[in-house]
């Protein structure tokens, strides 16, 4: 029974309550492990063979693309003038010499992996390549020969009644050259044309090119089957092993320990084989089930020694009070040893707050206050009724300046001690005030905003003391230039108390005037003036357009150029940021993007740049997303939209009108209008006459070509047209666009 009441007495500690709701988070954090861990075991084959599945899958359809690509080429050179010329009943050397240089140029192509190609002039038993001409016999038995591929074989296939074949990958070698040349391993395709059937093309495919570039698996075990079943090639010509049934046009088997994926094409006929061991799925399972199983181990084994670790340390100070509140109530609470610590502790400190509140006042913060909302209220214009007389605040009229602390916080800060601001501000207020203080007597220190400190200094007849007073706390505060910095503004004398609010705005408005940097400085009233900035339009102009093209390297350059010229001049920070929000929000509505979260979001950023080159990457990454975003709504052109694109090249010189695009395209005039504006969120006619403009800016830029002909030269009827529309896109004339 009495182990029963002590077990009980036991469970109402804190230390004990706390341990044990930790490891009951544990426990369910474990059971869920486990459960993920089994369910996860079960899924994991399947999500192996599916992903060896996609990737044979994918290399599949990179093969069919090439083998379709390499029969257009092939098939395009039927259609070569030359290879016509060879009709004749004698054999025009000219012409041949031509197709070889076809040939080579072909063969030289790096997406067709071709290691040589070969056209077959069957009237005159005539074979080139990119190197030479002979007949057939001498090309397969001296220049080009192989045990299985000799002049009979390829006499007696060139006569077979098909279109396409391809052969069994094999070398072939050089008798005529020493040392002895090889052409590696390479896989015959011979194509016929019913249309040509004096002329047969045989290519040389560079398979292990081939494989290299298109296979998409870590293992190297894969087989090219012809449409009959015959190995075409094997990436491990050592490997010949013998191939399972497959039963269908795609999937995968299991045979001999190892899984056979595979997938015929849809184009070729050809079937595709990768073979992945059984033992490396396996491997990969229990590998990482051991890892997750070590995992799981060792987030238990810390789980469990935070959780006694926090216990303690939680439990320690409760502790500590429980015994210091016994040790005080040791007379009047000396049978509360079973009692819960918190109950405990909230019953006595209710009990002490109880007694003890009348008692407790701070006048010296309550003084402190009240001066500052005198302060306050005197800056802000406040009035103070009858019944609010700010008794034993006695108003002092000697001059006085205002010297104000602005606090802004750098990157470095904000990484490594995020959420310490306030404090961080509190401690500076702290030394503002007494080093203040120390040296300039009745002076008044408050914080006015969470990032200003302002300090009511009251002058003697030795002005330069605030000057040499500020120049030390400059020192000090510099010291932590690596978190941040202050901007130190100091107002002109004033003689009388009525001037405050006039003293105030003066240091306010000289914050604006700081320079664009991140270093801490001082601004005295009278010693720093507001400088102007617009920039030109020419670079307004320039970044526009290369905006609205998508080109972010050359909308760059214009920015920079047009910062380098506020730097040069010494433009405030005020003035930066401004014109940082004003290119945002043109960015933004140039490109019709009023939803674009991202994009607007950036604008938050802007407070929080200090120098020229982190504005510089905030347009980086403002410009950068824009011109993406222009680009990928280029990319999204339809045929109707991307043929208007083309004819306007091609045509834009001449008399381009609605209708007879339309036209063209068998489409209404109003539907091709209405549609157009739909895709590309601009007017047709404004489409041709800004891209005329812009082709007449690059003649403008590039040729001495006079106004008048340069504006035939563009489509435009008249020069008064021209200039019009001229100074519509671009905002000069052409004679001042070409002067800039």
């Amino acid at each position: 029974m009495r182990s029963i009441l002590q077990l009980k007495l036991n469970t109402r500690s804190i230390l004990t309550k706390l341990l044990l709701s930790f490891l009951a988070i544990i426990v369910l954090f474990v059971s869920f492990n486990i459960v993920s861990l089994i369910l996860f075991r079960k899924s994991i084959h399947d999500e192996i063979i599916t992903y060896n599945d996609a990737n044979l899958s994918h290399t599949a359809h990179s093969f069919e693309q090439y083998f379709q690509l390499l029969n257009n080429v092939i098939v395009s050179m039927y259609l070569d003038d030359h290879l016509r010329s060879l009709k004749g009943s004698d054999i025009d050397y000219v012409a041949a010499g031509q197709i070889m240089d076809d040939v080579r140029k072909t063969v030289n192509n790096q997406q067709l992996f071709l290691n040589n190609l070969f056209v077959y002039d069957v009237k005159h038993s005539l074979v080139l390549e990119q190197i030479r001409g002979s007949s057939l016999e001498v090309m397969f038995s001296e220049h080009y020969t192989n045990p299985k591929y000799t002049y009979p074989f390829w006499k007696k296939e060139f006569t077979e009644p098909f279109s396409t074949q391809l052969y069994p990958a094999a070398a072939f070698t050089s008798s005529q050259t020493l040392p002895i040349s090889q052409t590696g391993l390479v896989i015959p395709y011979v194509v016929k044309s019913k249309l040509y059937p004096e002329f047969i093309m045989l290519a040389f495919i560079d398979v292990q090119k081939l494989y290299k570039a298109y296979h998409q698996s870590i293992n190297d075990n894969f087989y090219i089957l012809s449409p009959q079943g015959v190995p075409l090639y094997s990436s491990d010509q050592t490997d010949k092993r013998k191939l399972p049934a497959l039963k269908s046009e795609n999937g995968w088997v299991k045979s001999e320990g190892s899984y056979y994926f595979y997938e015929k094409g849809e184009l070729s006929g050809l079937t595709y084989i990768n073979i992945v061991p059984d033992a490396s799925i396996s491997a990969r399972i229990v590998r990482l089930n051991v890892i997750l199983v070590v995992l799981l181990v060792v987030s238990i084994a810390i789980s469990v020694m935070v959780s006694i670790f926090f216990s303690r340390r939680f439990n320690n100070p409760v502790k500590k009070i429980v015994e210091s509140i016994r040790h005080l109530n040791e007379k009047k609470d000396s049978d509360q040893r079973g009692t819960n610590e918190f109950e405990f502790i909230n019953e006595n400190i209710g009990r002490m707050l109880r007694a003890n509140q009348k008692v407790l006042s701070d006048l010296e913060e309550k003084k402190s206050l009240l001066h500052s909302y005198t302060l306050v209220s005197r800056l802000k214009r406040i009035r103070v009724g009858h019944h609010e007389t700010l008794e034993g605040i006695e108003p002092d009229e000697r001059p006085f300046r205002f010297v104000l602390f602005q606090l802004a916080f750098k990157a470095r800060f904000r990484e490594e001690l995020l959420g310490e601001e306030e404090r961080a501000t509190s401690f500076i207020h702290e030394y503002v005030s007494r080093a203040i203080s120390a040296e300039m007597k009745g002076s008044q220190t408050i914080q006015i905003e969470a990032d200003q400190i302002l300090s009511l200094v009251y002058l003697d007849e030795d002005d330069t003391r605030v000057t040499v007073l500020l120049d030390k706390i400059k020192t000090e505060l510099a010291a932590d230039s690596q978190y941040c910095f202050f901007t130190i503004t100091v107002s002109s004398r004033h003689d009388h108390a009525s001037q405050m609010t006039a003293a105030y705005e003066e240091v306010v408005q000289l914050i604006k005037l700081r320079p664009f940097d991140d270093e801490t400085c001082v601004l005295e009233a009278g010693q720093v003036q507001e400088k102007y900035f617009l920039p030109t339009a020419a670079l307004e102009h320039e970044f526009n357009v290369n905006l609205q093209e998508g080109n972010d390297a050359l909308a760059m350059q214009s920015l920079r150029r047009i910062l380098a010229q506020m730097k040069k001049k010494g433009i405030g920070t005020a003035r930066f940021h401004r014109y940082a929000e004003e290119t945002t929000d043109k960015v933004i509505r140039m490109l019709h993007m009023s939803d674009n979260e991202d994009l607007y979001g950036l604008a938050d950023l802007i407070p929080t740049i200090h120098t020229v080159e982190q504005l510089e990457q905030y347009f980086e990454t403002l410009v950068k997303e824009a011109a993406r975003l222009v680009r990928l709504k280029k990319e999204e052109r339809d045929p109707i939209v991307s043929f208007v694109f083309t004819y306007t090249e091609e045509h834009y010189a001449e008399d381009i009108s609605l209708e007879q695009v339309a036209g063209k395209l068998n489409i209404t005039g109003g539907y091709l209008s209405t549609y157009f504006k739909e895709k590309t969120g601009m007017n047709f006619v404004d489409y041709i006459n800004e891209f005329r403009i812009k082709q007449a800016m690059n003649l403008l830029q590039q040729s001495e070509m006079k106004i008048q002909d340069i504006a035939i030269a563009t489509g435009f009827q008249s020069l008064s047209s021209f200039n019009r529309t001229f100074k519509k896109f671009s905002g000069v004339t052409p004679s001042e666009y070409r002067r800039l």
